[in-house]
């Protein structure tokens, strides 16, 4: 197998010769060997993005992540790994379909902290299986925000509202001040809770009315992100992540206002998932380790 791989990514890779080389990696049971045969399937992947013959199609029955933005002038190539101590190893291609450019994540193991303040480079970026990829509200923006999943731990599992920027085709900045939190501003948001909850961070149509503002500007009709309000198991668990349960029917949300995703509580959450959309659109990682939304 090793033979035929090392052959596939110098002749031109099909198809055919991905997923018999991804369904390798994701049966071999050594680590050494796991990492090994995941470089060859990166690479291959590489070399099958710079044919002039491809297009984003020819790769839809790959059981990868490929998460779309509305626009079509982005995509994530995104999977994970995961090693036998149960740590996952993430990775991710971004695609930019107008230039035919590619832009290439080192391979990275999850952190157990992401820090809601830090701007990430294209080679150290913050690791996670990306699932929704919304546009820019407005032409001046130059950013898109990125929903992403992954389990840090064990116990605990992350999701991120994470913000990027493309720089001249060639290179990423993750994170930037477009957020507003009860804190006060930050650069991406990071939400922990227990591995064994599925949390809804969802971007979808909403109607609600914000106070506090002009009531010119009060009424919103327009896609918003809308994430489940967590708690604790109980009050002695007050600040333990891996304790965090979605309460329910209570909703959180991030509103674009004034050049800001402002967050806002207690919203009367419509519609919070709109599962069919985003399966239409994006193939989801089909791994051991699947975002729920």
């Amino acid at each position: 197998m090793l033979l035929f791989v090392q052959y596939s990514v110098y002749s031109q890779v099909n198809n055919a010769d991905l997923k018999k080389l991804l369904d390798s990696t994701r049966k071999e049971r050594n680590d050494t060997l796991r990492v090994t045969l995941n470089q060859q399937f990166s690479e291959s992947l590489i070399e099958m993005l710079r044919l002039q013959t491809f297009t984003p199609d020819s790769l839809r029955n790959l059981r990868i992540g490929q998460t779309t933005s509305s626009d079509q002038k982005l995509i994530a190539y995104n999977w994970n790994i995961q090693q036998n101590d149960g740590h996952n190893l993430y990775n991710c291609i971004f695609y930019l379909p107008l230039t035919r450019k590619i832009i290439v994540m080192p391979v990275k193991r999850s952190e157990l902290k992401i820090d809601p303040d830090s701007v990430y480079t294209s080679g150290d970026w913050p690791p996670a299986l990306y699932y929704k990829i919304i546009n820019p509200k407005e032409k001046t923006d130059k950013y898109y925000l990125m929903l992403g999943w992954d389990r840090f731990s064990q116990q605990t599992s992350r999701k991120t509202i994470e913000a990027i920027t493309i720089i001249n085709d060639s290179a990423v900045i993750f994170g930037k001040e477009v957020f507003k939190t009860k804190e006060g501003r930050t650069k991406r948001v990071v939400i922990e809770y227990a591995a064994t909850a599925n949390l809804t961070l969802q971007y979808s149509k909403q109607k609600l009315t914000l106070t506090g503002v002009r009531k010119s500007q009060s009424r919103i009709n327009d896609s918003i992100i809308v994430v489940d309000r967590l708690a604790p198991l109980n009050e002695g668990l007050e600040g333990i992540r891996w304790a965090y349960v979605p309460v329910g029917t209570t909703y959180d949300g991030y509103v674009y206002f004034k050049k800001y995703w402002t967050f806002v509580e207690g919203i009367n959450a419509r519609n919070p998932a709109i599962k069919g959309e985003d399966k239409k659109r994006n193939r989801r990682p089909e791994l051991d380790l699947i975002p729920k939304e």
